[in-house]
């Protein structure tokens, strides 16, 4: 549930986003605001203030915001900053539903600049307050624009809500010329008040809003964006996000693989896949999903026909269904049947279709062969389509083609994309052509094969949206020093909740390791045990396969001077795979766990998958699946590993972290020995780092 204080802020946001009453507060960039709503037909009032200026663009200026006529529903304020303090002031005073805060020189300049934040926000009160250090809002639907420079957008009646972390990313944004319908977009500067998922929350009351895009540069509160999502997802807005910032440039080399194989990247991509939030990774592709999902209802399945008049058109979509896993839906004997009255003997009726030449220029015989295939079973059919160069070409062939896609989409309401593969062949006339007739004009194949797999991704989890949770509240944590614990210790704290260990016991010197190694059996390993010692075989702190006690004896006295304490264990049987399960606690997360091949090739391998918490066993199920050795786990040339005993050992770690929550910090069970058939599994080596109170 949302709290009292973001059911207030979602509400003056909204009073801001659908201001019909605005005071601009300032010079060059007060004016500028001006302006741009002048240049979107905003039919509402505005107010200009500033004591040096009689007018403003054709109003009247007035000195102060005491002089006011009434509280405006917003205000964009352009002063400096601790003028934009007292101005935040006033109209929170006044009951203004909420306030854009142009100015720099907050938290983002550091130390002193945060005291004139948190006196900013002190200031606003229950007031919404976008920025400081923003460009605005931009609402395309209504024309309202609280915005301090040109942009390049226009008035929609309904689209895309682009909320972005980057002020001249957004202005970009502005200036697409990709045909996609912004409804709305937000520039959130330092986000000193209103957060990612209150703007998220703001938009889902306005039937106009199509999809939501973000643009994020991190985000702080995993909980509360988590309830605004799964809104989304339960109401079918899809979310698109492009996150940056996952380079591992300048990065703080970490001790231990928990840390290593779950960065930034890898932890947003876990939470964006459990709510159902489509991840992008360039500029291109984020608008172009954004555009086919505001034009396209979420698909039901990955399943496609393709259409084109020619073999390499109809060869680079094939390739790019084989790369996302697309399918492509098989010609029923009535679809064949009419497209071989239309296109004849000379032209092999399949899907994906190359209908050649020999119908083009022909609109009502296109129109047959299009309807034909748009009749199929497929979830989207794809035409592709590069529009010529009009300067230099007669287009009219090509008129008569596109006016038969659209007839055919209309005759049939099948889901139908037109894409072009090069971004430069296609007209904003014709971008609008299609989008007014709900079909999507894409901009690259890659990019538009890219989008068809989100929007059946998205389609699949809204349907399970009721059965997915928000996540909990952060623990509790102890306040502490982070220690480590040897190896010995922590497995034989993991031995407490099940996770089956290798037998072993820690010793002093040389006489008791020997006097170990006899009881237990040999052959045995012999390893250095220290909380310093992360990476055993790196430091030649791991002696393996010895069989007698000199061999014990000389082990110990290898590694004398380096670590003072030794564990003895028995040799584990070579196992059928190895693997690695690590757990970590993260300050906006919570506890993540990770799962994926181990042994000492961990990180270089890097295959591995990452659960957020809490998780169930259909999670495990799913994460084992989806790794490289799943398939080992589940059956290569007539073997099959242990996956139930994984299992058990997931669920074991997952009661450990339960019942450690205050204090674990990271864990590393690496690696985890995994048997044929039903031969189990055995931790061979575990890491365990925690706080320890003062």
């Amino acid at each position: 549930m949302q709290t009292t204080i973001t059911n207030n802020r979602v509400k003056a946001l909204k009073g801001l986003f659908q201001a019909q009453t605005v005071a601009v507060v300032g010079g060059e960039e007060a004016r500028q605001a001006v302006c741009q709503c002048d240049q979107l037909d905003f039919s509402g009032t505005i107010w200009g203030v500033n004591p040096n200026r009689e007018s403003m663009e054709g109003r009247t200026c007035f000195r102060s915001i005491q002089d006011l006529p009434s509280a405006p529903d917003a205000a964009f304020i352009a002063v400096p900053r601790e003028s934009t303090i007292e101005a935040v002031k006033q109209f929170s005073a006044m009951g203004t539903h909420g306030v854009v805060c142009y100015a720099s020189g907050f938290a983002e300049v550091g130390r002193e600049g945060a005291g004139f934040q948190d006196r900013l926000v002190e200031a606003a009160g229950d007031m919404a307050l976008v920025g400081p250090n923003c460009y605005g809002v931009l609402n395309y639907l209504d024309g309202l624009a609280l915005w301090p420079d040109q942009q390049g957008g226009k008035r929609c009646e309904r689209g895309v809500a682009i909320i972005s972390q980057s002020g001249n990313i957004s202005i970009n944004f502005t200036m697409q010329r990709r045909g996609v319908p912004i409804a709305y977009l937000i520039s959130t500067g330092n986000m000193s008040g209103a957060k990612i998922h209150d703007y998220v929350f703001g938009m889902l009351d306005d039937p106009r809003v199509t999809a939501i895009g973000l643009y994020l540069e991190g985000f702080s509160d995993a909980v509360a964006l988590s309830e605004a999502v799964l809104a989304t997802l339960q109401q079918k807005i899809p979310v698109v996000v492009l996150e940056s910032g996952h380079s591992k440039i300048g990065a703080e080399v970490t001790r231990s693989h928990s840390s290593s194989l779950s960065g930034k990247k890898e932890l947003s991509r876990a939470f964006y896949d459990r709510y159902g939030i489509l991840s992008v990774d360039t500029i291109p592709q984020f608008l172009e999903t954004l555009k086919f999902l505001s034009v396209i209802p979420p698909l039901r399945d990955e399943s496609i026909a393709t259409i084109s008049c020619s073999g390499g058109e109809a060869a680079l979509m094939a390739d790019l269904a084989d790369k996302y896993g697309l399918d492509f839906a098989p010609f029923t004997d009535e679809q064949k049947q009419k497209l071989r009255n239309v296109l004849g003997n000379r032209v092999v009726v399949a899907n994906p279709l190359d209908y050649h030449t020999y119908i083009w220029g022909n609109g009502e015989e296109q129109k047959k062969c299009f309807q034909a295939v748009f009749e199929g079973s497929q979830s989207i059919t794809v035409k592709a389509f590069d529009y010529p160069n009009a300067d230099a070409c007669d287009s009219s062939s090509w008129d008569r083609a596109l006016d038969a896609v659209v007839k055919s989409k209309l005759a049939t309401e099948a889901n139908v994309a037109v894409v072009s593969s090069m971004h430069e062949n296609t007209s904003e006339s014709m971008q609008n052509l299609l989008i007014e007739h709900g079909i999507a004009p894409m901009l690259g194949m890659d990019e538009c094969f890219r989008a068809i797999v989100m929007s059946a991704h998205f389609g699949l989890k809204s349907r399970v949206a009721n059965e997915i949770g928000v996540l909990p509240p952060l623990p509790k944590r102890i306040m502490g020093s982070v220690v480590g614990q040897t190896e010995y210790q922590s497995k034989q704290d993991l031995l407490k909740f099940g996770v089956p260990v290798v037998q072993g016991h820690e010793v002093l010197d040389s006489s008791d390791a020997e006097k170990v190694a006899s009881e237990i059996g040999f052959p045995v390993a012999v390893k250095g045990s220290s909380t310093e010692i992360i990476h055993k075989t790196d430091a030649n702190a791991v002696h393996l396969n010895l069989n007698t006690e000199e061999e014990v004896r000389f082990a110990v006295k290898s590694m004398e001077g380096v670590v003072d304490k030794f564990l003895v264990e028995s040799m584990a049987p070579s196992p059928y795979l190895e693997m690695f399960i690590g757990v970590r606690y993260d300050e906006i997360f919570g506890f993540v766990l990770i799962i994926g091949a181990g042994g000492t090739l961990v990180e270089l391998v890097q295959d591995s998958a990452v659960l957020i918490f809490p998780f169930d066993r259909s999670d495990i199920v799913q994460a084992i699946a989806k790794l490289k050795i799943g398939r080992l786990l589940e059956g290569y040339r007539g073997s099959t590993g242990d996956t139930n005993a994984v299992i058990k050992v997931v669920e074991s770690i997952v009661l450990y972290v339960e019942n450690n929550a205050d204090s674990l910090v990271e864990l590393d069970l690496n690696p985890l020995y995994v048997y044929q058939g039903n031969g189990g599994a055995i931790a061979v080596d575990a890491y365990i780092q925690r706080i320890e109170s003062n």
